[in-house]
């Protein structure tokens, strides 16, 4: 198999089986659908918990074979042609940084849209009319050759903003999707379940 075009890279840990395998059975339906066997890789780290999520990510991106990667938690979800929206993309402009895209959130039951692009320097901001706007993280599709100049923090919660703003100033184009391609739902019992965070 030549070099795949994407890796799905997912950190999950042992008792979140239920919504991790909903997960995989899309991006399997997805792949088969659109013939995207030799372009998408999935990939798995699982653990009990031993490791920080920081680290876990680390390592997702260390052992990734996509010339692009990008993160999804074991509990959420992408747009029905998500893979497809992306893998085009990337095959318009092959040398691109990035891609970004719009993203739906439900939080602790209300609804919020986002936008992630280049073009907003913060990690959060609500002035442009979604909900909120950030900067690329690793839920967007990053080089990964790039995505391995930022090593991140070996920390159990919000490694995803001090790794989204260190990387920042590597990304200096991207293709935008105009479509919320990632769906997360949150809740606290799920948020500290998943990040390990009863361990201390």
């Amino acid at each position: 198999m030549s070099q795949p075009i994407l890796s799905v890279l997912i950190p999950t840990v042992i008792g979140r089986e239920r919504s991790f395998g909903s997960l995989i059975d899309e991006f399997r339906s997805q792949i088969g659908a659109y013939d995207l066997f030799d372009v998408v890789e999935v990939m798995v780290a699982r653990d009990n918990k031993e490791i920080t999520i920081g680290k876990k990510r680390e390592n997702l991106y260390k052992f990734a074979k996509g010339l692009y990667s990008v993160q999804w938690d074991d509990d959420d979800f992408i747009h029905p042609k998500g893979l497809q929206l992306i893998v085009d993309a990337l095959k318009s402009n092959p040398e691109i940084p990035c891609v970004t895209y719009k993203e739906s959130c439900m939080m602790n039951g209300i609804y919020k849209s986002s936008n992630h692009s280049i073009t907003y320097f913060q990690w959060m901001d609500n002035s442009d009319g979604y909900d909120y706007v950030r900067c690329p993280f690793y839920k967007d599709v990053i080089r990964t050759d790039i995505a391995r100049l930022v090593p991140f923090p070996d920390i159990r919660y919000n490694e995803d903003e001090q790794w989204s703003m260190a990387l920042r100033e590597f990304l200096n184009a991207e293709i935008h999707i105009n479509e919320e391609v990632y769906h997360y739902i949150y809740n606290e019992t799920n948020h500290n379940e998943r990040y390990g965070l009863d361990r201390g």
